[in-house]
């Protein structure tokens, strides 16, 4: 789907979900300050919102020219928006100020959340292969130093079951198998007569939910020789933090999407040495 330009004015004019206040969020370092998780930025209800909204604007495909020009292979959606107010809710009310209060890079202390919003959508087959961040200057004496995405789709993070039942906080669940609504309306699926073939079914669309039995799609991290240092499975509200900047940011990469649909919201963090 293609952008619209009503999409991209209503994104402009901050037409998306408010974010609830949270407080006492904790940092799981996974390689120090270099790389961090934060489960809980936002509610399963508030990822699912970013969703229909994000769905409602509109995507357009983003590509690359490949390795021949020094580009990583890219094949994913997007949408891309200037949003002040929305940086602000997601760096003040879904608790990442304070994750760094401790935190300087060279100095710099961070200052908030860049308002270049990016929202991300990953199918089955898409992926971005491995690559760096660069460091964005975004004002005088302001600079980006962290990458943050917060994770929109994948499996339910209030359990470890992986049933992808959409039970609770307000997440929709993936549509419910012919089978199962035809007894939930009290009757049987039909057959088809003897000697003759049901015509297939259209397969269903891809699922536009927070929770869903998501495959693939990992955030991968790598160090000297390929080696893999981390890899983290996309969580609706869990947000991951790491360093970027040509000198400091690890190669990583958004593995294959094998079955469902991942969605990202991308940001940065903002340091100033004021």
């Amino acid at each position: 789907m293609g952008r619209s330009a009503g999409g991209q004015q209503a994104a402009a004019a901050g037409a998306w979900p408010k974010i609830s206040r949270k407080a006492g969020l904790k940092a799981e370092r996974l390689l120090g300050d270099q790389l961090m998780l934060v489960p809980g930025v936002l509610t399963v209800s508030e990822a699912q919102a970013l969703i229909d909204a994000a769905e409602r604007a509109g995507f357009s495909h983003q590509g690359s020219r490949g390795a021949a020009y020094g580009e990583a292979f890219r094949d994913n959606d997007r949408i891309q928006f200037p949003d002040a107010a929305l940086a602000a809710q997601l760096w003040d009310n879904g608790g990442l100020a304070p994750l760094f209060d401790g935190i300087s890079v060279d100095g710099e202390r961070a200052v908030g959340l860049n308002d270049n919003i990016r929202l991300y959508r990953y199918r089955a087959g898409q992926k971005f292969g491995k690559h760096i961040d660069d460091s964005v200057e975004v004002g005088p004496g302001r600079a980006t130093r962290y990458t943050l995405l917060v994770y929109l789709s994948g499996q339910d993070p209030s359990s470890s079951a992986s049933s992808g039942s959409g039970a609770g906080d307000g997440a929709r669940a993936a549509a419910a198998a012919p089978a199962a609504a035809a007894a939930a309306a009290g009757g049987r699926p039909k057959r088809a007569p003897a000697g003759k073939h049901a015509a297939a079914a259209p397969p269903p669309p891809p699922c536009a939910c927070a929770v869903q039995p998501l495959q693939g799609g990992q955030t991968i991290f790598y160090g000297d020789r390929g080696r893999v240092l981390a890899s983290v499975a996309p969580r609706p509200g869990l947000a991951l933090l790491h360093l970027h900047g040509e000198d400091r940011c690890m190669e990583h990469e958004a593995a294959a999407v094998a079955a469902g649909t991942k969605y990202v919201l991308r940001s940065d963090v903002v340091f100033s040495a004021a």
